[in-house]
């Protein structure tokens, strides 16, 4: 059921007074009729007395610069002025009193607008009556109350094992590994560095943009396609290879998916690397470490350190989907829109750093638009959970936050000030007020040991209510 506010602006919206003996004191009329939570009608009616105001007003700008044949400049008759001139007028007019009409009724009746309104028709003036036009408006649901009972979170094991040690280990040996051509000459095998050049043909078209010319790999690094790995291995340089296969249909890469593709290619140089032994010497020659055992010891405290930094992470998200979860409230699309299109655009710049390789499809696309409905749905949340809880950001917040980005980057506390300003400052807060927030969320939330459930429920849609269960 839609509801419906009117209300009564006195005075017109310009201020102006009208040219005809009467003072344009006419209430500017609005109506707001709620079609959704999300979504509401906008009624607006410009009273003539302030419409004519500004009618007079441009009519008299305007005459005062005119050019029309046969009058000089400036003394062109009001009469003619109107004639030449009045369409245009009007139509600047119109413009004006829908802007200054939308602005006073949106004020009036406190409307978090999300979204330029949609004006469904652009209105007519009519003489002495009143400038009537309606808008669709998207707006920020009200919420009368942000739940954070009940919400639990999982906390991850911090412990590494002894076999991430020794794949650490075994990454330095290889990073410190001598590189050299074998003796005598062999076929390839997994671990050694080739060079490689090849060409690609997908159903029976050549495919430039997919060739390589002089790519160096490591063998048995998943690199290339398993198949021509798999055809690699042994082949020696100078050696002409040949493979064909069938990709699923399922590929990422729409231009491959389903189709045959052929590989032609060869060995151009092969290198093995001569490993390091592990003693205490490899240890010295990887930083300062006197043994291989201090070594180990660094390595176990680094990985310690990032699996409780990607733990509290967890953490954090875990907390706001809680609360995405506890908290039914509808969303405008519009901010969804909005979002996945930032997305989107994030990930293509990505991609384009990494050098393409992947195409922007329905499933990412639909992953992106559930990602988005959340993010939406969060901020919003959280936004409101800051009003009820008189969560804030301050000066003196402000000022903890410049020393440790000091600590950090060395730059002082004037230096900073500087470069926080605008809408770095605007991002700084918002970004200091959420960490604020979840923290917050976080002492009142259960903390359970182990891994998360895994998540059964599709997102539900924007501008839809969301179901109890996990988005």
């Amino acid at each position: 059921m839609s509801a419906t506010r009117n209300h009564r602006e006195p005075g017109p919206p310009g201020g102006s007074d009208s040219t005809d003996g009467t003072r344009s004191e006419d209430a500017l009329e609005s109506q707001v009729s709620e079609i959704s939570p999300v979504l509401v009608e906008l009624k607006v009616a410009v009273p003539w007395g302030t419409v004519h105001a500004e009618l007079e007003q441009n009519f008299k700008a305007v005459a005062r610069s005119a050019k029309v044949r046969g009058f000089r400049p400036g003394k062109v008759p009001a009469k003619v002025v109107r004639q030449v001139f009045g369409k245009r007028v009007r139509g600047e007019v119109t413009a004006t009193m829908v802007e200054q009409g939308l602005v006073a009724a949106l004020t009036k009746h406190k409307l978090q607008i999300v979204e330029q309104p949609d004006i469904t028709e652009l209105p007519k003036i009519h003489d002495g009556e009143p400038l009537r036009f309606t808008a669709r408006v998207e707006v920020q649901p009200t919420i009368e109350h942000v739940d954070t009972s009940e919400l639990v979170v999982y906390r991850g094991d911090h412990e590494v094992p002894d076999e991430r040690i020794d794949a650490e280990v075994e990454n330095l040996r290889k990073q410190n590994a001598a590189v050299q051509v074998p003796e005598p000459v062999r076929g390839a095998k997994n671990g050694d560095l080739l060079v490689v050049s090849y060409d690609v043909v997908v159903d029976g078209e050549p495919k430039p943009e997919l060739a390589a010319e002089r790519r160096p790999i490591e063998l048995g690094s998943d690199s290339l396609l398993d198949e021509f790995e798999a055809a690699l291995v042994g082949a020696q340089p100078g050696e002409a290879l040949s493979v064909e296969l069938t990709m699923g249909d399922d590929h990422p890469n729409d231009e491959l998916a389903g189709k045959k593709v052929q590989l032609q290619g060869e060995i151009l140089e092969l290198r093995e690397r001569l490993l390091p032994e592990l003693d205490d010497e490899f240890a010295k020659d990887c930083g300062d470490y006197a043994t291989l055992l201090e070594l180990r010891l660094d390595i176990r405290k680094r990985l310690e350190q990032e699996a409780t930094e990607q733990s509290e992470a967890s953490q954090k998200d875990q907390v706001v989907d809680a609360l995405v979860t506890r908290n039914d409230i509808p969303i405008p699309p519009s901010m969804v829109r909005r979002q996945q299109a930032q997305m989107a655009m994030e990930f293509q710049s990505l991609l384009g750093a990494y050098g393409g390789g992947m195409q922007v499809n329905d499933d990412l696309l639909q992953g992106m638009e559930k990602r988005a409905t959340r993010n939406v749905r969060a901020a919003i949340l959280l936004g409101a959970l800051a009003k009820q809880e008189n969560v804030s950001v301050d000066e003196t917040d402000i000022e903890r936050k410049f020393k440790e980005i000091e600590e950090k980057t060395g730059k002082n506390a004037a230096r900073l000030r500087a470069e926080y300003v605008g809408k770095a400052r605007d991002a700084l807060e918002s970004q200091m007020l959420e960490e604020k927030l979840v923290t917050l969320l976080l002492s009142r939330a259960t903390i359970r040991d182990g891994a998360p459930p895994e998540e059964t429920t599709a997102e539900p849609e924007a501008g839809e209510t969301a179901p109890e269960s996990t988005p």
